[in-house]
C-alpha cells in the first residue's frame, strides 16, 4: 500500500490533502479515513491510502495513520493578556483559537502559541511573580519562518512593529529581521533555509517522503550556525 504525507486540512469541512512519494497530492474525503478519527489528523502525518479513480479524477481512499507528526506548543508568560494577543495577531497574524481570562491560544500555519498570564506561568525555581525588571526570554530565541519574508517585513513596517534587526541577507542561505514582542521576547522572522540538493554519501535505509522530506532529512545533516543576540539591557 503507498505511503502519503498530510499537507492540507480543512476541518471544518471535512478534507484535505496529501502528497505521495511521487509529488502528487491528492484529495480526501474523510469519510474515507480508517481506524483514527479524522479530527485527529494533523498536517505531516505520514499515511497509508489506496488510489481511487472517479469522474472528477484520482483521490485517496482508505486513508489510514502510519506515523503521527510531532507539534511543538510554545506558551509564553505575559504581563498584559490582551496586549500580547493583539501583537500576535496584528504583526505576525497568529489567530486566536481558544479565549479565557487567563489564556489565549493561537495558532498560525502549523505553529500553536500559548499566552498565559504571570500568576500562571512562571519558572518553578522562581520565587513570587517576575517583577518589571525581569528579562523574559533570556536565551531562547523564537523563529518563525514565512515564504514570503520580503513582504512580511513590509507588512510589519506598515504596522509600526518595532524592528530590532532590520532584514538582511545571511551567510547560511536565508533572509531574516529581528523583533522584541511587547514583553521582551527575541523573534526572528526568517525565510526558509537554502540547502544544498544533496544527500550524504552513505545510502539512507529509506527514501524520503517527498520534497518536504527530503528538506526535513537534509536538515539534520547540515548544524545551524549561531546566531547573534542583540543585549537585553
Amino acid at each position: 500500500m503507498p505511503h502519503g504525507t498530510i499537507t492540507r486540512l480543512n476541518s471544518a469541512r471535512g478534507f484535505g490533502f496529501l502528497t505521495t512519494q511521487e509529488g502528487t497530492e491528492l484529495f480526501f474525503h474523510r469519510s474515507s479515513v480508517q481506524e483514527a478519527p479524522f479530527s485527529r489528523l494533523q498536517v505531516g502525518d505520514r499515511v497509508t491510502f489506496e488510489v481511487q479513480h472517479t469522474p472528477r479524477g484520482p483521490r485517496a481512499g482508505q486513508v489510514q495513520l502510519a506515523v503521527a507528526a510531532a507539534q511543538l506548543h510554545v506558551t509564553l508568560a505575559v504581563r498584559d493578556l490582551e496586549r500580547a494577543a493583539q501583537f500576535y495577531a496584528q504583526a505576525l497574524g497568529f489567530k486566536r483559537v481558544t479565549i479565557n481570562p487567563a489564556f489565549v491560544l493561537m495558532y498560525r500555519s502549523g505553529v500553536v502559541l500559548g499566552l498565559k498570564a504571570d500568576d500562571l506561568l512562571w519558572h518553578p525555581q522562581v520565587e513570587g511573580p517576575p517583577g518589571d525588571e525581569t528579562i523574559r526570554g533570556l536565551g531562547v530565541e523564537l523563529v518563525l519562518e514565512v515564504t514570503d519574508v520580503e513582504y512580511f517585513y513590509a507588512q510589519m513596517q506598515q504596522a509600526s512593529v518595532t524592528i530590532q534587526e532590520p532584514l538582511a541577507d545571511r551567510p547560511w542561505g536565508a533572509q531574516d529581521f529581528r523583533i522584541f514582542d511587547p514583553d521582551g521576547y527575541y523573534w526572528r522572522i526568517t525565510s526558509p533555509r537554502k540547502l544544498q540538493s544533496r544527500l550524504p554519501s552513505a545510502e539512507p535505509p529509506a527514501t524520503p517522503n517527498g520534497p518536504g522530506e527530503i528538506e526535513r532529512s537534509l536538515a539534520t545533516t547540515i548544524p545551524s550556525e549561531p546566531e547573534s543576540h542583540p543585549s537585553h539591557t
